[in-house]
């Protein structure tokens, strides 16, 4: 489902994460045993929300969505499965990834920094084994992602709690005095044989699908801003068709998501110089304070922003962004498109 969106200026662009909005109760499964307390964020983008409650602070189409997700400590979000692609960004937190139609293929104990991609059509879930102080960012491919597939579980026992799903990817709330469509409006639970039909994945498969911008090299040389001050950074292409300038430069997973994703480390007082991109970008930051310009139809913005903070930024327009703190700092960038995109420098 997609939703209206106005012209949005610079300013508009700027979430921070004290500005993120939760809800409470985005999808059919939160009234369940253990899975209450998960907040859902939706940053760009409506995701893959069933409540019409969910807030969406900028609801213009990017080829791609960027979400995030909270849980309790020893709570846990569903089995499930999506149509388009899906990759989390660990901020906060340790969690536990495992996946399969019946939860039991393979786990991943993923910590602050790791980055996974979930093949498309797999079931998977996770569940929060830190901290209640924890946070993930998740990013989905294409404008509109399309309906989850839940677990049996979910549609059958949701039902004890008042809350039902239809195919069309509406949340039935009857406490709330919903009307209960027809029973062939509603999502019905899968036969064995649909089940054996999802993509099954190895331990060994989803492990390579993580990368951890502390725990690899990354790339140096290959901008044209890194011989200029201001310009040093180490380059990370983490998913598909990157912006690299040279055609060497391989990402550690290339299969297309509709979106590419990035990431650079780079010192104080360095980042990426004046340029433009020919599509549409969202910058989030992992670590360190850092200071985004941005022209674009005669507006300017200078903006500082602090780890989880989002900014998304038009196609072709002026940015550069430093490092205006006092050790390292990582900065992920996901640009629209399988293709790569191209940079311009001013």
């Amino acid at each position: 489902m997609l939703y209206p969106h106005h012209h949005l200026s610079l300013e508009d662009r700027v979430i921070h994460k004290n500005d993120y909005q939760p809800c409470a109760e985005a999808f059919v499964d939160t009234r369940l045993r253990n899975r209450d307390g998960k907040l859902n964020y939706c940053i760009i983008g409506p995701g893959v929300a069933e409540n019409d409650s969910q807030f969406i602070h900028i609801a213009e189409p990017h080829g791609f969505n960027v979400g995030g997700v909270s849980l309790p400590t020893g709570k846990f979000n569903s089995l499930h499965s999506h149509l388009t692609a899906e990759v989390f960004i660990v901020v906060r937190g340790v969690w536990r990834f495992f996946w399969g139609h019946d939860g039991k293929d393979g786990e991943q104990i993923l910590k602050p920094g790791d980055i996974i991609s979930i093949p498309t059509g797999c079931f998977r879930a996770f569940e929060s084994i830190g901290s209640d102080d924890n946070f993930m960012f998740s990013l989905l491919g294409e404008d509109d992602p399309g309906a989850i597939t839940w677990e049996n579980e979910v549609i059958e026992g949701a039902a004890n709690f008042g809350f039902y799903l239809t195919k069309d990817a509406r949340l039935i709330d009857t406490r709330k005095g919903d009307l209960l469509p027809a029973n062939d409006e509603l999502i019905r639970p899968l036969s064995k044989s649909e089940l054996l039909n999802f993509h099954r994945v190895s331990e060994q498969e989803m492990a390579a699908r993580i990368y951890n911008v502390n725990e690899n090299h990354g790339y140096i040389d290959i901008f044209a801003d890194e011989q200029r001050n201001g310009g040093m950074k180490r380059y990370h292409p983490i998913i598909g068709e990157t912006m690299s300038e040279l055609y060497s430069v391989r990402s550690h997973i290339l299969n297309p998501h509709s979106f590419s994703l990035a990431a650079i480390k780079s010192p104080p007082n360095n980042g990426f110089l004046k340029h433009t991109i020919d599509a549409k970008q969202v910058m989030i930051v992992g670590s360190g304070k850092w200071l985004i310009e941005i022209e674009h139809n005669n507006e300017f913005l200078m903006q500082e922003l602090m780890p989880e903070d989002t900014v998304s930024i038009p196609e072709n327009a002026v940015r550069s962004i430093t490092n205006i703190g006092m050790e390292d700092g990582i900065l992920y960038s996901a640009i629209s498109g399988n293709e790569a995109a191209n940079i311009i420098w001013m």
